[in-house]
Order: structure tokens, then sequence, then C-alpha cells
């Protein structure tokens, strides 16, 4: 009996000690916990902000509404649901909240999460056989975001209610830091559905559709979902990281052999993510 974690923990504080087990997480659920990030400082204050900014009236956080995909959206809109969250770009966001620290504590998380995304990418792209900056060359102006949530609890007693419904991330990988509380459930390839628990201040870090297909499905993406915790909010703070707008996505040749051709035709960074988006790249076409 396989008794491999869903979720296996990986410390990437030695990038070439992560290489192997990091392959084997991306080629069965494309999850795992990294630990040995280095992040010590930077988690505590991102949800130290995250909780300053929820904590404001609703006209307030409203002040800073979504406007092209940055900004907030609140409970009950069509872009949040049954959550609220605020969304931040990598670079050119303006309209920041006026709350003492907020602004130099997004800006120094998503600096130092885009250096552990560059140790997760080496690691990846050692364990593809590719050149070790294969990832790092295609990011010199990467299309990526920080997205601050807060996710109501359900009364006591009260049944389970999904909050953020079965998807799978569209970009290259995923940074998620938690706060510990449960709500993050992975579906295995029988199709039940698994609770994520990782180590205190571990960044569950996972797979999206961009890297599936520049694998040729070698490393997949996996569906998740978030229920309501019983009694407490949930906060996490996901940062997404994607290449270059421009970079050519196309199956990577140690991915490719006789009996797997590629299974996809070459496509930019940002063409694919936008299909995601608008649903001209449905998931039936991801997951062949």
């Amino acid at each position: 009996m396989d008794r491999t974690p869903v979720v296996p923990v990986v410390d990437i504080a030695d990038v070439e000690r992560a290489v192997d087990p990091i392959a084997r997480a991306c080629s069965r659920t494309g999850f795992f916990a990294a630990v040995g990030h280095g992040l010590d400082v930077e988690i505590p204050s991102i949800f130290a902000a995250a909780h300053s900014f929820f904590g404001q009236s609703t006209p307030t956080k409203e002040r800073s509404a979504m406007i092209a995909n940055n900004g907030y959206a609140g409970l009950g809109s069509a872009r949040a649901g049954g959550k609220e969250m605020f969304d931040v770009a990598l670079a050119g966001y303006q309209r920041w909240p006026e709350l003492t620290g907020f602004r130099g504590a997004v800006e120094q998380y998503q600096v130092a999460a885009l250096a552990v995304a560059a140790r997760v990418l080496r690691a990846i792209a050692i364990g593809l056989d590719v050149a070790a900056g294969f990832f790092a060359d295609r990011m010199h102006h990467p299309q990526c975001f920080l997205r601050m949530l807060r996710y109501p609890a359900r009364p006591t007693g009260a049944a389970p209610d999904v909050l953020t419904g079965q998807h799978t991330d569209y970009g290259a990988i995923t940074l998620l830091a938690t706060d510990g509380v449960a709500g993050l459930e992975v579906r295995t390839i029988d199709g039940d559905w698994v609770a994520v628990d990782v180590p205190p201040d571990a960044l569950v870090v996972n797979l999206g559709d961009m890297l599936a297909r520049w694998t040729n499905d070698r490393y997949v993406s996996t569906p998740h979902r978030v229920t309501a915790s019983e009694g407490r909010d949930r906060y996490s703070i996901p940062f997404f990281v994607n290449p270059d707008p421009e970079t050519e996505v196309s199956c990577i040749p140690s991915c490719v052999s006789p009996e797997h051709p590629c299974g996809y035709e070459p496509i930019t960074a940002a063409d694919f993510l936008q299909g995601r988006i608008d649903g001209t790249i449905p998931l039936d076409d991801v997951r062949r």
C-alpha cells in the first residue's frame, strides 16, 4: 500500500536535496508543504496586514474596490462569493489602503515570496533535466500577484459549506501561506477529498495548469477547494507565480517520448492565462 502523504513535507533550504522529493510530489498530486523557506519574519507580517485590512469597515475597504483585477472584492460579490479578498499585482498598484505599514508588508512579502518561488522552480527545472535556470530565464518581468483571503467561520454545529469550489490554479506555481485553520482540501486520484494538514508556518506549494501543460502532463495540477471552518475565520495568502507574458509554453523535451508525444501546441504564457480566465481554454483541454 502506498502510504505517501497527499501533501508531503519538503525542506527547500537546500535546493539540490529538494529536487527528488519535489519531483515525486509534482508527479503525484502537484502539492507539497515547503519548510526551510526562510519567511519567518515575512509570514507573520503579511498576516498582520491582512487582519488589519479585513478588520476595517466595509465602506472603508470598498475605497480599494477591485479595478482591473487589483483591489478589494467583498462578501457576496460576483468575484469573491462567500469570502472576501484583496488582490495586488507584483508591480504597478497605486490605490493602497491608508493603513500604517500595509504597503511595506505587502511589497516585502512579494519580494521574499518571489525569491522562494525561484528556489522551488530551480528544483523543478533540475528534476525535469533542463538547465537549472530554465524558469529564471523566463521570469524577468513575471506575471505574479498576491491575494489576501478571509473565509468567514461557520456556526458551531452547522454543516460544512464550500466557500471556494473545486478548481485548479491556472498558472505555473502557487505559494500559499495559511494561518493553521482547517479548510483547504485536495482531491485524490480516487476522487476523495482530503484535508491539507501541514506544519505550522509551512508554505503549501501547488502546481498550476500552465506547468502541467509545460510538462506534457508529467506533472499534475490537482483540483482543490476550501470549506468553512467551525467557529473561527480562516485567513490565507496565495502568491501566484507566472513567467513573463511572452514566454512560449511548449512541451519540455524530457517530458516527450514516442510513447507519450507532445499533446499541446505552443502558446504564450499570457495567452494561456487569458484562455483559462475567459474559458476559451477549458479544463478538458488542460487535462487530456
